[in-house]
């Protein structure tokens, strides 16, 4: 029936103008990331959402994670004041395991431990050009842990920067950042570099909301500050027509505060989490002619974690040492067999190697020390055919061998049917894997406490099944050329087994159930000027596991707010002067692997953005922005009930010589 009315809609909607093919794919935003081919993105065989640089400027967001609230169904909160939780359907733990993160194609999930180490990565928000967001399983692209759906920050190319600028801001809770950006533009070289020092006090001295008076204990978190430093460098080197070499690095040393106020049990005391994070990539492109692209790439990356503290009633002085490394082949050729068919296929090596230590330091030293590895191999393939005018077919698929004794296939495919014009139908089905972690596979339940980053040395191996998810969507894209508006829409059903989830023993596999919903995205232009994006999403979920919330009926549906959505207004006014303006709301959940104490009642939240352009005076131009978030005070709780945001406000100017 839906799509039925969906079909009439669009047939209705012909009359607004004929356009010709070349126009429609032309008026139409490419994306990258679907399926490696560079398509458009009524084309691509998964639902995406792309966050383009006005937006990112309009949020006023200073931190990397928050982008992702403008993408539906995505759940963004905070473990702590620097720990961010970035997650598709909700939350199954302060982790989030199942996204694949990349940046310009370089993956920046740490396998060995299952997660991405935000507040570590070596980026701020005015290095990105846009981010595009695969919403629902792209294994058949990027392998185990893209069971969720991908995120490709899409940095800006070194050939765009040619200057300097500055940027100071300054803001209450202790926000007080300093970034400087140059770089220049040459015949056969370019390169621009990122330095930057961001700082805040987090959550520090907020009374925890809704908080049973049985637990005052823990009703205050006041050690979550945040002090990071970063650089981040990319160079394009042309030696000849047709070549182009990238080259990138970066590094960045975070401290952060982390613990609870506890004095019952001390298990986490106030102490520093010191993250360290590094990497070096080359990627070349090489022209083969013929739309024919061969494309190399290595990259490595290394995650260093480490803290020092004294848990437990009687002071056990421990030191935690996390080191994890992960290198990265990638080869791959994309090829036309004939007009109408593009073809993708290449292979993937990677090489994963994590070290952890415990050290307990009492009267007689205990060390608890582990090192593990693994190699993982990866062949991949993707098929683009233009049946006809109407239908565009995606069909690809990767196998893959994880490193750890299983190996898997995991295919996609999808139907793109042009109504007409601007009105597109899709029509998708996938089959994905997630691999365990190591800190899955070998945790050590008997460890007495539980330490930062929750990678444990345990030395028995855990027999635990790869997660498996079967996915379904229906899409609509439609580009409302008269009227200036285009919506999209996606109803799915993932249905997922052998979910990996904690027990008091370890972790285990036997989680079952399901996520079905719709999401849509509204976005109309007033006029030049004039722009807003509307987000919504409805979701349900189910499992085999037991609510702790009254009235839920099972853990997952409970970890999924029914509804959420954003809306972001911007507006241009003459000289210079503009005015954004977002809204973000949330129903109430409960936190998979938290308690009762940290249930989520709903939150709505206002953010605004001020800034006026500064007039160029002896070569020097630049911007004063300011920005409010919940501006109305409307309190809320994030992942743990003692972090509560409330208003936050700060002074942004940027300088351009």
């Amino acid at each position: 029936m839906l799509l039925g009315c969906l079909c009439g809609a669009s047939a209705a909607l012909a009359a607004d103008a004929a356009y010709s093919e070349a126009e429609f794919l032309e008026e139409l935003p490419t994306v990258l990331t679907a399926s490696r081919l560079r398509q458009p993105i009524s084309e691509a065989p998964n639902a995406m959402t792309v966050i383009d640089r006005d937006m990112i400027t309009a949020s006023g967001f200073r931190n990397l994670a928050d982008l992702l609230k403008l993408v539906p169904g995505m759940y963004v909160s905070y473990y702590k004041g620097a720990q961010p939780i970035v997650s598709y359907h909700g939350s199954l733990d302060q982790y989030a395991r199942s996204m694949q993160v990349l940046i310009d194609g370089r993956s920046v999930y740490l396998p060995p431990t299952n997660l991405v180490d935000w507040a570590a990565l070596p980026i701020i928000p005015a290095d990105i050009e846009r981010i595009e967001v695969i919403r629902g399983p792209a294994a058949a692209s990027y392998g185990a842990n893209s069971v969720h759906g991908v995120i490709n920050i899409i940095t800006h190319e070194a050939t765009l920067f040619n200057g300097t600028n500055v940027a100071v801001t300054r803001g209450n809770n202790g926000i007080n950042d300093v970034q400087g950006q140059f770089g220049a533009h040459g015949e056969k070289f370019d390169y621009r570099m990122t330095l930057a020092y961001t700082a805040d006090n987090g959550y520090d001295d907020r009374t925890a909301m809704h908080f049973p008076s049985s637990f005052p204990q823990l009703m205050n978190n006041s050690n979550d500050s945040n002090q990071a430093r970063l650089l981040n460098y990319r160079a394009n080197y042309y030696p000849r027509e047709g070549d182009d070499l990238d080259i990138q690095f970066g590094v960045s040393r975070d401290v952060q505060g982390v613990g609870f106020w506890d004095s019952h049990l001390q298990r986490n005391p106030f102490h520093d989490l010191i993250h360290e994070n590094g990497f070096l990539m080359l990627t070349w492109q090489h022209q083969l002619g013929n739309d024919s692209e061969l494309t190399a790439r290595v990259a490595h990356t290394r995650s260093t974690t480490r803290e020092q503290l004294n848990p437990g009633v009687t002071a056990q002085p421990a030191r935690n040492d996390v080191n994890v490394d992960v290198s990265v082949l990638t080869v791959q050729h994309a090829l036309a067999l004939a007009a109408d068919n593009r073809v993708l296929y290449g292979m993937e090596l990677e090489q994963d190697d994590a070290r952890g230590t415990i050290r307990f330091l009492e009267f007689t030293p205990t060390v608890h020390r582990n090192t593990l590895n693994r190699q993982a191999a990866r062949l991949f393939a993707h098929d683009e055919w233009r049946i006809s005018r109407q239908f565009v077919s995606n069909v690809g698929g990767m196998w893959e061998d994880d490193g750890q004794g299983n190996t898997r296939f995991s295919p996609r495919g999808a139907l793109n049917i042009h109504v007409v014009p601007d009105h597109t139908l899709r029509v998708g089905v996938s089959v994905a894997y997630r691999t365990p972690s190591f800190t899955e596979q070998y945790n050590a339940p008997s460890l007495p406490y539980q330490l930062g980053d929750r990678f444990t040395v345990g030395v028995q191996k855990l027999a635990l099944a790869p997660e498996k998810t079967r996915s379904r969507e229906i899409g609509y894209l439609g580009q409302f050329n008269r009227h200036a508006s285009s919506l999209d829409v996606r109803i799915f059903k993932e249905q997922f087994s052998h979910g990996i989830f904690p027990t008091r023993t370890g972790f285990a596999n036997g989680l079952t159930g399901s996520f079905t919903g719709v999401e849509t995205t509204f976005k109309h232009d007033f006029d030049a000027q004039t722009h807003l994006t509307l987000n919504h999403a409805r979701e349900y979920g189910r499992s085999n596991v037991p609510a702790l919330q009254p009235g839920l009926r099972d853990l997952l549906a409970g970890s999924i707010p029914r509804n959420s959505m954003s809306a972001l207004f911007m507006h241009q006014f003459a000289r210079g002067f503009s005015v954004s303006a977002a809204v973000y709301r949330q129903g109430a959940m409960q936190p998979f692997d938290r308690g009762v104490m940290d249930f989520q009642p709903k939150q709505k939240r206002v953010d605004v953005r001020v800034a006026q352009q500064l007039k160029q005076v002896l070569g020097i131009n630049g911007e004063l922005a300011g920005v409010v978030q919940n501006l109305f005070k409307q309190n809320y709780t994030e992942y743990v009930a003692s972090n509560v945001f409330d208003q936050r406000a700060y002074v942004t100017l940027k300088l351009n010589f």
